[in-house]
């Protein structure tokens, strides 16, 4: 694994060295070896990622310096029912609309909450940055928003009214893990049998929905809920940076008997998880954000 730290936790998809290393394969990939160490600017590079991601996905996510928060795209709308986000019926007379007079306050929340996150650790706030184009606002009944597998670089929101500034915050974060999460499978093959994940040998309890569902998503989720933890851990609420403990451990050892459904990196990513649970080590998170 890309980095210094050797004794505490030290999560591939959370540390700094091995997401750009991540990115910078996917860009060698797909425009020639060597290319991403010509490049010096940060936002060229940022530039490189998505053109490599929009034609890799066959999308045309927006991007820019800053993120990107979007509200009547229809090109991203379609983009999302073809990928099974969001359905065609939602769209139904315009439901998935954001009124005009919630938007503001839509933008101002977003805003903050990643200002807080770049108060809590400011380059984990950059990686954010970085990693993602655009924010898609879209109203779906059920559902606060998401990422996919083959949609990176494209954050779907659909916040409630009464989520605060900090919901925000870790909503960001949560959807950020995904995003890093479904790099790194990319890249170094989490899951090197993707239909396997659904079999019914492989469903495991999710730490965050508490049932059954498919290892991969489950994995997903409790990678998560470390990550939220994290956030608590560093706004100072002890409570909830260990609010997820007891269905971690049960995932945990869920997990711990499917083995033979992980990858190398899979493998390697569950011994740190197994140290994580033992530890709870979260100092070591913030500091392998900024290897």
């Amino acid at each position: 694994m890309d980095s210094t730290l050797t004794k505490g936790t030290n999560f591939s998809f959370l540390n700094s060295t091995s997401i750009n290393n991540n990115v910078d394969s996917l860009i060698n990939f797909y425009f020639g070896e060597n290319t991403s160490e010509q490049i010096k600017d940060e936002y060229q590079k940022k530039e490189l990622y998505f053109k490599a991601l929009n034609n890799l996905q066959e999308s045309q996510i927006p991007y820019g310096q800053d993120i990107k928060i979007s509200f009547d795209s229809e090109e991203l709308c379609e983009l999302l029912i073809k990928h099974e986000v969001i359905t065609r019926e939602d769209t139904v007379n315009n439901m998935h609309v954001f009124p005009q007079e919630e938007r503001e306050e839509v933008i101002y929340k977003i805003e903050k909450g990643l200002e807080l996150i770049k108060i809590l650790h400011p380059n984990l706030y950059s990686l954010i940055k970085r990693h993602f184009g655009t924010i898609y606002l879209a109203k779906r009944k059920g559902f606060g928003g998401g990422t996919v597998s083959s949609l990176l670089g494209l954050l779907w929101l659909n916040p409630p009214k009464k989520w605060s500034v900090i919901d925000y915050a870790e909503a960001l974060y949560h959807e950020f893990i995904h995003n890093t999460l479904f790099l790194d499978d990319m890249v170094n093959s989490i899951f090197p049998n993707p239909a396997d994940c659904y079999l019914p040998e492989a469903l495991t309890t999710s730490t965050i929905l508490k049932k059954k569902r498919p290892i991969d998503r489950s994995f997903h989720a409790a990678n998560v809920s470390i990550g939220i933890m994290h956030l608590y851990y560093m706004l100072g609420d002890k409570k909830k940076s260990r609010m997820y403990k007891e269905e971690l451990s049960k995932t945990m050892s869920e997990l711990n008997e499917r083995k033979q459904f992980f990858g190398e990196r899979g493998i390697e990513i569950l011994n740190e998880m197994n140290k994580f649970i033992k530890l709870y080590d979260f100092e070591n998170i913030t500091e392998s954000l900024n290897n």
